[in-house]
């Protein structure tokens, strides 16, 4: 063999043990099993993304299982609260085939910090505007609402010379916090902000803002039709228009056979056997079907002290 054939053939072995080096390396073997796994990755990423495509973070129509939450309104202390409100709930489940909780906020800020952040239960009754609010924002539905209107009265002793709210900046008003309406009412009639009262939101709820007139902790008080009836010897300064009684809403989730049946249950109160205490404590005469057109614009309220 000459010396042409000898190195050609010396080249080849060569070639052949490199190639079978480099297929036995680690870098080889790394590379192999890297396509099972990115087949793997690529098919798990496009089942997420089928089940994305599915909806599946929706909530079907009809799903609600489990208690419902109920939260009313902190216009009442919350022991005060559950006395007021729980013959309603008792009522509510006795009359359909529901299973309602009652839920109360320690008080008013909490109250607007989780409405803020939606965090409220299935069902509220709450004042008109807050209803209008979460109608707005959250898509609530109004269901049921009391009977006859609602008006907040600015109330006096008399103990000053003129009946104008201009005697009274300056001076002591008592009510509930905000987003109370009779607080927002207040913020309403006294816009001026160099021509202000003092408000004081410490009451407990609008009989306790009324007593402090009589306490002398302050000189006026904004309190519910439904109180200034029952003190004669206090009289009002400055009535506001008619808005409409309290309301019981629901969210979106709340399904539409569910909604009718506690319509139904509110509308036929006055029947029941139930009626006189829950009427009692709510201090209503009834409840009718709700109009949506009675809450439209009653979230502009809000506007006059927060920004959203």
């Amino acid at each position: 063999m000459d010396l042409r054939a000898r190195t050609r053939r010396a080249l080849a072995l060569a070639l052949g043990v490199w190639a079978a080096l480099l297929i036995g390396s680690p870098l080889a073997a790394q590379s192999d099993e890297a396509a099972p796994e990115q087949a793997s990755e690529s098919a798990a990423g496009q089942a997420a993304a089928g089940a994305e495509e599915a909806g599946g973070d929706e909530i079907p129509t009809g799903s609600l299982t489990g208690p419902i939450g109920l939260l009313v309104h902190p216009v009442y202390p919350p022991e005060q609260a559950r006395l007021v409100y729980q013959p309603l709930v008792d009522y509510l489940n006795q009359a359909t085939d529901l299973t309602i909780e009652l839920v109360v906020a320690r008080n008013f800020h909490r109250y607007w910090l989780s409405a803020r952040r939606g965090e409220a239960p299935a069902l509220v009754l709450e004042d008109a505007h807050m209803v209008a609010w979460r109608m707005e924002q959250f898509d609530y539905r109004p269901l049921a609402t009391a009977r006859g209107g609602k008006t907040y009265s600015l109330l006096t002793s008399g103990a000053l010379a003129d009946d104008s709210l201009n005697d009274f900046i300056g001076r002591r008003i008592s009510s509930l916090p905000a987003p109370s309406l009779g607080y927002l009412l207040l913020a309403d009639w006294f816009s001026n902000p160099l021509q202000q009262p003092q408000i004081l939101s410490t009451a407990t709820s609008w009989l306790d803002a009324v007593e402090m007139v009589f306490s002398a902790e302050s000189e006026a008080a904004i309190a519910p039709d439904s109180l200034v009836s029952k003190y004669p010897n206090l009289y009002p300064v400055a009535i506001s228009s008619e808005f409409p009684g309290i309301t019981l809403a629901a969210s979106a989730d709340v399904p539409a056979d569910t909604r009718a049946e506690l319509i139904d249950a509110l509308t036929e109160l006055e029947t029941s056997a139930s009626s006189q205490a829950v009427l009692f404590e709510l201090d209503i005469e009834g409840f009718d079907a709700s109009d949506p057109s009675n809450f439209e614009g009653l979230e502009d309220w809000l506007d006059s002290i927060f920004s959203f």
